[in-house]
């Protein structure tokens, strides 16, 4: 628990403190510091949904940070910089400041960090030049009751105003145009959709104890005029340079609104100056699973999918995605001109008998034909050779499964080794890098369905994943992680709207007879379904799942979870798909998004699901950046995935030396790492980005913050 300071102790270090600050000379350019950020919170991530907000952005970019929960913990001198275990400063030979970047997660800290604290903190950061970010909270004026008494929290801002949903304007001053916001659409307004605090800068002579004066920059302001996210520059007087420098939103943030995604790069860049080890890019790959086999249909009629009706694509419908998608490059230029869908295809589709020894392609079929005239148009994934079921095998042995199953790794081994062989018959491209995938058939095998797969067969059941067990529980098939380790397969593709599946991990849990285990990479799910191929169809198997059902049975659908209030049509349900895919896409993770080859049936002029879903995610997304989207394949995710995982097991040395401005760069043992700031990398947004290995000795680099370019 956090110490109970006496009046008598809070004193004596108060005007220690107070001392040190009037006797400081002003802040020195040149010391060193670790690359490291310091988050002080109010709680744990369950008690603080600022820390909650935050700390996935921090960990996906890979920026090593530490928390520190002013409820419980004290903040010392010692810890934010030491030499030998004692507190020092920048003019000390050897002193190294523990943090290049501070963020606060509330703008008061109430009510435990104390005006002593809040000393501590802002010595630190005019001492080694460090920078603030603060998440939230009211633009705070706080006077100490107590010697040395006078102002120790001062935004330079006057509360004008509150709100749950405003209107915005781009603000951001030409000094600061290479360092924030360089990214952000800022042609286009940021709808606020949270409580927000709005603020007035004050911009006059007053200001905290330590003499400073808090002049205020507004970098998004309301239709109005009044502050929501400021830079605030901490000035002596008479004097043109900041001793500190603070970024304070007062904007309530989470996870799940649009303008925090938006956001939570600028607070992590802002207080690292923008030089951090880890690395901030978008991504977006799109899955057309099941190619070369039918994906049967929705019927509106029957309100369930028909197994009578299917869909299988066409050659008219791969010239069409070669079009599209071309038409696709030239519309959105951040996409990139080699932005390419996948295909997880199924080869026992594209064989003239799939139980042929050998295997002999249908070469002058519709579909196979087509593909392999357009083969280097688009990526290809292993499906399998079947899309079999590598669930669990069933107990008892005799349990009447409605889907079947293996009873040893050899028939699994088959379904990957032959999806290879027609891979290789048909000519499809990069085949040696892909070898290192697979993708199952419905994720299969990472969970345990219990003989519960068809609701047709088990129509007693309400919902059929009730009775699943879960990845985590004991529920993946290690016939199936066997099978995939003998055939050299490195990385497992998951759900990951399953359990436990919506984590990039090694597969440790279950024993597949090799030294080096797998990789789980997890697919983004959409409701964009594998039994739709055109607008009538998803409108109504949407409207029927979201809305529909519940009131059939006389609920509200507005008090279910997951459920919309109201029917939508096929615009408001690509808005929403949109919204969705954009906020997975600023999560920075590389995950793809997936569908099915029904998705990409040409149902009228051109057009088709897939695309209709990529214009509308893309127009949501170039309306809020300019970043350019990665579009990667697979087998590439997959090793940039193993690199983070890597990472994320050493213990990462990096200092920045201010005098030399260089970092230098250890490990204790050998790792890929992306860091931003350095040169020698490509520049991304605006930023230098670039992959080094880090070893046991230490490597240096120049810092290069792109302010030139």
């Amino acid at each position: 628990m956090k110490k109970n300071y006496g009046k008598e102790i809070d004193l004596i270090i108060s005007v220690i403190m107070w001392l040190a600050i009037i006797l400081t000379p002003p802040a020195l350019a040149d010391n060193a510091v670790n690359l490291r950020v310091l988050v002080i919170s109010t709680g744990d991530e369950t008690q603080d949904l600022k820390l909650s907000y935050i700390k996935p952005v921090l960990d996906e970019i890979g920026v090593p940070y530490d928390v520190l929960n002013a409820n419980t913990q004290d903040l010392t001198a010692d810890k934010l910089a030491s030499l030998n275990g004692v507190a020092c400063n920048s003019v000390d030979a050897g002193c190294v400041g523990s943090y290049n970047g501070i963020i606060l997660t509330i703008s008061d800290l109430t009510p435990n960090f104390t005006p002593a604290e809040w000393d501590i903190l802002h010595n630190y950061e005019k001492d080694f030049k460090v920078r603030e970010a603060v998440l939230s909270g009211w633009p705070a004026t706080y006077s100490d009751p107590q010697a040395p008494f006078g102002i120790y929290l001062d935004y330079g801002l006057v509360f004008s105003s509150s709100g749950a949903s405003y209107n915005t304007q781009w603000s951001v001053p030409a000094a600061y145009q290479k360092e924030v916001l360089e990214s952000v659409n800022l042609a286009n307004p940021l709808p606020i959709t949270g409580f927000a605090f709005a603020a007035t800068p004050r911009n006059d002579a007053v200001g905290p104890r330590d003499g400073t004066i808090p002049n205020v920059m507004p970098l998004l302001q309301t239709s109005n005029g009044e502050a929501l996210v400021s830079i605030v520059q901490y000035k002596l007087p008479n004097q043109t340079t900041p001793v500190r420098e603070v970024m304070i939103s007062t904007i309530t943030h989470a996870s799940f609104l649009l303008h925090s995604k938006v956001l939570a790069y600028e607070f992590i860049n802002w207080a690292t100056q923008g030089v951090f080890v880890g690395a901030r890019r978008v991504y977006m790959a799109v899955h057309l699973d099941d190619l070369f086999i039918e994906d049967e249909l929705w019927d509106p009629s029957l309100k369930a999918t028909n197994q009578l009706q299917s869909y299988r694509l066409n050659s008219s419908d791969i010239s069409n995605l070669v079009e599209k998608q071309t038409t696709f490059r030239a519309a959105h230029p951040v996409a990139g001109s080699a932005f390419q869908l996948d295909f997880p295809f199924n080869g026992a589709g594209a064989v003239v008998d799939p139980a042929a020894t050998p295997l002999v392609t249908n070469l002058t079929e519709d579909l196979v034909a087509a593909v392999v005239t357009n083969k280097d148009a688009f990526r290809y994934i292993n499906h399998t050779f079947t899309h079999a079921a590598m669930d669990k095998p069933p107990v008892p042995a005799n349990a009447p499964c409605d889907y079947e199953t293996f009873a040893n790794e050899a028939p699994i081994e088959a379904e990957i080794t032959n999806n290879r062989m027609v891979w290789k018959l048909l000519g499809l491209p990069d085949q040696a890098n892909n070898n290192k995938v697979l993708l199952t058939g419905n994720h299969s095998g990472l969970k345990d369905r219990r003989c519960t797969a068809d609701p047709l067969f088990h129509p007693e059941m309400a919902n059929i994943q009730d009775d699943d067990v879960a990845f985590d529980q004991g529920g993946a098939n290690t016939l199936l992680l066997r099978a995939a380790a003998n055939t050299n397969v490195q990385n497992v593709a998951s759900d990951s709207s399953q359990r436990a599946q919506n984590v990039e991990q090694y597969i440790t849990q279950y024993d597949d007879g090799k030294p080096t285990d797998r990789i789980m990479l997890p697919r983004w799910p959409t409701n964009v379904f594998v039994n739709v191929i055109n607008p009538d169809q998803l409108t109504d198997e949407y409207n029927y799942i979201f809305h529909d059902r519940f009131v059939n049975t006389g609920q509200d659908p507005c008090t279910i979870p997951g459920a919309i209030c109201a029917p939508r049509n096929y615009a408001e349900i690509l808005a929403a798909e949109a919204d969705s895919a954009v906020r997975h896409m600023l999560s920075f993770n590389k995950w793809p998004h997936f569908f099915h080859q029904s998705n990409a049936a040409n149902y009228a002029n051109g057009n088709t699901l897939i695309f209709d879903w990529l214009n509308a995610v893309f127009e949501v997304y170039e309306r809020l950046f300019n970043l350019p989207v990665l579009n990667l394949p697979y087998w590439q995710i997959g090793d940039k995935t193993k690199d983070r995982l890597d990472a994320k097991t050493a213990n990462i040395q990096a200092k920045w030396d201010r005098v030399t401005n260089q970092v230098t760069l250890s490990a204790d043992k050998s790792v890929n790492l992306e860091v931003t700031g350095i040169d020698g990398g490509d520049l991304y947004g605006g930023q230098f980005i670039r992959e080094v290995n880090v070893s046991t000795t230490p490597a240096v680099f120049t810092v290069d913050r792109a302010l030139t370019q």
